[in-house]
């Protein structure tokens, strides 16, 4: 059987199914029985973004909607997060809401297959970037954060090293469990050598090690996940809840005196987004710890509340509450 799986590797890499799409600055170290899993899972991907836009944003994403709504995917979850997050909302707004985010779900699932394939060529036109030069203008010669969410397509992000062809990005991310999957992810997010996909307990170090007066360097953070819970968790009110949010970006503007941007997302169609940047920090300004944190939860509420359906509602967002927190730790942080 070892034989077989052998002479498998040996025909697959003799054919050239590990040679499909772009080659990537991600090394892969998968044993060699995964990386035919990993191999052939990109190279399905790779011929799934080749495909025309209609098969992957009619057919597919219609297909992938019909299979989400079928097997009802966290239906309890995001019926309680949309109940508690819209309390003002009737029930049948709640499900119009819950309806529409399959749609952004399989919508998410058809944009990361599709972007194995990715080119400036084939997905040029998949962001309206707002006054990109105008931006890179005013932060030439300095580094930022764009704090970004899992709103829309998310893994649109990275592609703004298409616009600062000098720039350095660091797409900060939390490693998965899955090796094969952690490897693709990586492989995807690294669309240019110049994008850099970094695990989140390695942020610090990767940019003091690559920071440079030669060029821009972007920490691209997602940071509307739920963090570990601790004594020192602060509340925020969010969404009609109390809520805490990973502080890293905060604690690394403050510590290198870097502005922050919020990323503002709006979908123009179907796997086609604007985005613009919002300063909510200018990397001088004398501020309390919290206030960055804060600024990016009001942000984003705000553009939550302008097309909610956009937002990942399907995680368990408010696991942690300040009753949690009490018991655990023996008081609370709640003012």
């Amino acid at each position: 059987m070892d034989i077989f799986y052998i002479s498998l590797y040996i025909n697959c890499k003799n054919f050239g199914f590990f040679e499909m799409g772009r080659k990537k600055n991600i090394h892969c170290d998968l044993v060699w029985y995964k990386r035919i899993v990993f191999e052939i899972l990109w190279d399905t991907c790779y011929i799934f973004g080749l495909m025309p836009r209609w098969f992957r944003y009619g057919i597919m994403h219609s297909f992938f909607t019909a299979i989400l709504r079928l097997l009802g995917y966290r239906k309890r979850v995001i019926l309680e997060n949309l109940r508690k997050s819209f309390p003002e909302k009737s029930e049948s707004e709640i499900k119009h809401i819950m309806r529409e985010y399959y749609r952004t779900l399989s919508e998410v699932i058809v944009t990361t297959i599709s972007l194995a394939a990715a080119t400036p060529e084939r997905f040029g036109d998949a962001i309206e970037w707002v006054e990109p030069e105008q931006h890179i203008e005013k932060n030439k010669g300095r580094d930022w954060i764009a704090m970004a969410s899992h709103y829309g397509c998310w893994e649109y992000y990275p592609l703004w090293c298409w616009q600062d062809k000098l720039g350095y990005f660091m797409a900060v991310y939390h490693p998965l469990k899955s090796d094969i999957f952690e490897h693709f992810y990586r492989r995807l997010r690294s669309f240019e050598p110049s994008v850099a996909v970094v695990p989140m307990k390695e942020t610090v170090r990767h940019y003091i090690k690559h920071r440079s007066s030669e060029h821009t360097t972007v920490l691209g953070l997602i940071s509307d996940q739920s963090p570990r819970l601790t004594a020192e968790s602060q509340w925020i009110d969010f969404l009609n809840q109390k809520t805490i949010f990973i502080e890293g970006s905060e604690r690394l503007a403050m510590k290198f005196k870097i502005p922050v941007y919020f990323v503002v997302t709006e979908r123009i169609c179907l796997g086609r987004y604007r985005i613009s940047f919002i300063e909510i920090y200018d990397g001088k300004e004398p501020i309390k710890e919290g206030d960055i944190t804060r600024r990016y939860a009001e942000e984003l509420e705000k553009m939550i509340r302008r097309t909610p359906e956009l937002w990942m509602w399907s995680h368990k967002r408010w696991k942690h509450t300040p009753e949690k927190q009490a018991a655990k730790f023996g008081a609370s942080t709640l003012k």
